[in-house]
């Protein structure tokens, strides 16, 4: 039999686990080129994940990401970051936590040091104890005297260098705190806006409900979006937009205070936590946002070609005893779609409304 045609025996397991990955390359392809996204390597492995249902999280933000209309590249590696890709922030926190216990081993290894040197300071004493006691000529008390303070000099020289020791290493463990609370804040900002990104929203939404259940406090939540973004980047490019995203985080990062926060949910939408306000304490603070956003007037840099008014649309809702966060972030962004709905730039909050003249 000619050995170059035998036949491979591949198991039935084998067979249906290469066809589903044959699917699931299909539906990530067919996707990709449905919507004209560029298929770079993080788009397909959103994608081919996407397909494969192998991550709730994921499926949940490519399909908000497909109601929008369409698949963002910043919103899809935002989304492959968050899910797929091994940050830098873990790398950062591997690297440090190494460094902490080898500090810890530094330590412990003084620590022991101090043992073993009392333990002998110790013997020593009892020693020199021993022979004080066994004779009375003055040499042998002379001899005791100078090994007692041979053996004090010793032991303070010890202390010394434990001291030094763990000054330096609680001085190396504080920077090292210092450097993973940065990398911690590092992993909470949107790397263009500089303002909190979805984990951090989804953190400090989650502490805030509990909160306000606990304490039967105000709690007021905004979703706000852009009116016409794809416009703006169809026709002024992405840079433009960028620029744009920016402009308006920094408008609401300026009009917000204390324990409120701002966070980039995604895209072009954006997410305001306000702790202690009513709806329509928060309904005022945000048509001030909107009326400060409509007010810019943009133009190009260089060529000062203007870009026109940029607007948004605002969704605000109270919380209510016992709702779920994902009901308060549901209502929002229902209030959201219908300031959309009725014409944009305008606040659309619990049973009050209002619009740009």
């Amino acid at each position: 039999m000619d050995e170059s045609k035998t036949p491979v025996f591949v198991c039935p397991e084998d067979q249906q686990a290469f066809a589903k990955v044959y699917e699931h390359a299909g539906v990530a392809t067919e996707l990709i080129a449905q919507h004209g996204t560029p298929p770079f390597p993080n788009t397909f492995a959103l994608m081919f994940a996407y397909a494969a249902k192998s991550d709730k999280k994921i499926v949940v933000a490519v399909d908000e990401m497909l109601e929008r209309g369409g698949l963002c590249q910043y919103e899809i590696d935002e989304v492959y970051n968050l899910h797929l890709r091994p940050t830098d922030d873990h790398v950062k926190r591997e690297n440090i936590g190494r460094e902490v216990e080898q500090q810890l081993s530094s330590v412990l290894d003084l620590v022991g040091t101090s043992v073993e040197n009392s333990d002998q300071f110790e013997l020593a004493l009892k020693q020199i104890e021993r022979g004080l006691s066994d004779t009375s000529s003055s040499n042998a008390l002379s001899t005791a005297v100078a090994r007692l303070m041979s053996e004090s000099r010793r032991m303070t020289e010890h202390s010394r260098q434990l001291s030094e020791g763990l000054t330096a290493s609680k001085k190396q463990i504080e920077r090292l705190q210092q450097e993973l609370e940065a990398v911690r804040n590092e992993s909470m900002r949107d790397p263009l806006t500089s303002i909190y990104n979805r984990r951090a929203f989804d953190l400090r939404l989650a502490a805030e409900v509990d909160a306000a259940k606990k304490h039967g406090s105000s709690l007021s939540l905004v979703m706000a979006d852009l009116d016409h973004f794809k416009r703006v980047n169809d026709n002024f490019g992405h840079r433009v937009g960028d620029e744009i995203l920016k402009i308006f985080a920094s408008i609401i990062t300026n009009n917000i205070k204390g324990k409120d926060l701002v966070a980039r949910y995604g895209g072009e939408e954006f997410a305001i936590i306000l702790p202690a306000t009513s709806v329509q304490q928060a309904a005022q603070l945000i048509d001030r946002i909107r009326e400060q956003m409509f007010q810019r007037k943009l133009v190009l840099k260089g060529t000062k070609t203007p870009i026109g008014a940029i607007t948004a649309s605002f969704g605000v809702t109270q919380y209510q005893p016992n709702m779920a966060m994902s009901d308060l972030i549901e209502q929002a962004d229902q209030r959201l779609y219908l300031a959309k709905s009725n014409g944009r730039n305008r606040v659309q909050a619990d049973d009050l409304t209002s619009n740009a003249a």
